[in-house]
């Protein structure tokens, strides 16, 4: 991750953009994301294998989600199901509607475009730093074109990202904690303002190819972020569910870039299970195409492995990382630590290091059967009833910050009879802090814990209002643990 100049900050969205193009066309760097897999690889294999039973002109398109809007015969096959954007006011997943059925007709030639507002307000209510109220939001727009179904090329989607952020949030008010307890503020990552205004950067621009059924490659800039590390109740990246770093990743991956270059491989070999294995840059390139210095951080291959299964009757999974990174400097790190330590960081001679997570989820009550794998992409519970949820990390001691994690807890939806779309969810987490890649800091606690409630109002499919509780245990000296209160807002347009 790379220190941001004025230069870079200041170059244009189309100056920026270009570079990418040219790495889409040229294919030298692939990537794939770690963590988040926003690419939804086994719902578009499944969909895939369905289609190529199919006649090229297309005359059906295989079996969709159940929400997918009926395609019409001469419209060709596609990998992506298309939504349902019209409907009543109060059932439909998009305020603005279908546009008079504009989008329906774009999403039926490959085009689908959404855009997400979520808004905040927090504050430190007992112990911490501060105690002032804070409101800030962030603007996301996700653009994916079927190139399929646009008639462009087979077995191939073109992906895109921008985030923009404003204001405020409590992450420097806790004083308590060295992981966000907001994880939604971070994009668009910027080392220099963690907590401040970012104008629209572009995050992701990614080229998804199926060679088969079976096997996919993708290349461009990726948004590492996604929609968070794979899980039916603890996923999401803080805008639905939990909103605390370690109910989203392992907070081990804070060293690792939110957004850069790279590329990789996936396996499919059935709906259920999903491996990638993946290169990309150890440099962030959030604010840009980071093109000029792509090697100063050295390079990161992961692998991943992502699964669901039943469990007497009910659905469970598990999604496992290893991260390994060479050719890196780590005297001093890049990470996203909102409350940096006095002094900075220890040296560290090494050129390499690792960290590794594993998670799992499994429901122990539901209400409805399901049929095939659920959508961990879609960052809500998938069925009405609730279950059990952990999530593990360990890291390289000469060079992580943490050395190893446990989060747990349970979550689930509709446990209200009259309120089947609520959500919920309380977990605990515990942090290991290697103390030995900090200077000395007199009375710095070795550990760090925390513990996290939440009830989302689903307002319409369209509209969630959460309210949020955490208690954070400090690690500084001199500092009181924290009692933080938030309500969340998330609109998708």
């Amino acid at each position: 991750m790379s220190e941001r100049n004025t230069n870079m900050q200041n170059t244009s969205m189309n100056s920026r953009t270009k570079p990418i193009f040219v790495i889409l066309l040229c294919g030298l760097y692939f990537s794939f994301p770690v963590f988040a897999e926003e690419q939804k690889p086994a719902e578009q294999a499944a969909v895939l294998e369905a289609d190529s039973e199919q006649t090229e002109e297309g005359d059906a398109v295989g079996e969709q989600d159940e929400a997918a809007a009926e395609v019409p015969a001469d419209i060709p096959a596609g990998i992506l199901p298309i939504p349902v954007y019209g409907g009543d006011f109060w059932k439909r997943g998009y305020l603005t509607g279908d546009w008079g059925g504009k989008r329906t007709e774009w999403a039926d030639h490959g085009v689908q475009f959404d855009l997400e507002w979520l808004q905040w307000d927090g504050s430190v209510v007992d112990g911490g730093l501060e105690n002032k109220n804070r409101y800030g939001g962030t603007v996301t727009m996700n653009l994916e074109v079927d190139l399929m179904r646009a008639g462009i090329h087979p077995g191939s989607i073109l992906q895109i990202r921008t985030e923009s952020r404003y204001c405020c949030s409590t992450l420097f008010d806790v004083g308590a904690q060295a992981v966000p307890g907001n994880t939604a503020v971070l994009p668009p990552l910027n080392f220099s303002s963690l907590d401040g205004n970012e104008a629209i950067e572009l995050v992701n621009l990614s080229y998804l190819h199926f060679l088969s059924a079976h096997v996919g490659v993708i290349i461009g800039k990726i948004d590492l972020f996604g929609d968070g590390d794979p899980n039916e109740f603890a996923t999401g990246r803080g805008r639905t569910q939990f909103m605390n770093y370690n109910f989203n990743f392992a907070p081990q991956t804070l060293i690792v870039p939110a957004s850069t270059l790279g590329g990789g491989v996936l396996y499919l070999p059935n709906q259920y299970w999903t491996i990638s294995s993946m290169l990309f840059s150890g440099t962030d390139c959030t604010l840009g195409d980071c093109f000029e210095d792509l090697g100063d951080k050295g390079k990161i291959s992961a692998t991943s492995v992502t699964g669901q299964y039943s469990l007497g009757g009910k659905p469970g999974g598990v999604n496992a990382a290893y991260v390994y990174f060479f050719d890196k400097d780590f005297t001093n790190i890049d990470t996203i630590h909102v409350l940096p330590p006095p002094g900075g960081f220890e040296s560290s001679t090494k050129g390499h290091s690792w960290l590794a997570n594993i998670s799992f989820w499994q429901y122990l009550s539901v209400k409805e059967a399901s049929e095939g794998p659920l959508d961990l992409h879609n960052r809500h519970a998938d069925l009405q009833g609730w279950g059990l949820f952990g999530r593990f990390g360990f890291s390289d001691s000469e060079t992580n910050p943490w050395n190893t994690s446990v989060a747990i807890g349970i979550g689930g939806r509709g446990v209200i009879p009259s309120r089947p779309s609520d959500e919920f969810g309380i977990g605990y987490f515990y942090n290991k802090i290697n103390l030995a890649r900090f200077l000395e800091v007199v009375g710095l606690n070795d550990s760090s814990a925390g513990v996290e409630a939440y009830y989302n109002l689903a307002i319409t499919p369209a509209v969630g209002l959460t309210f949020d509780f955490q208690w954070l245990k400090s690690v500084l000296p001199n500092v009181e643990d924290a009692t933080v209160l938030h309500a969340r807002l998330v609109m998708t347009f």
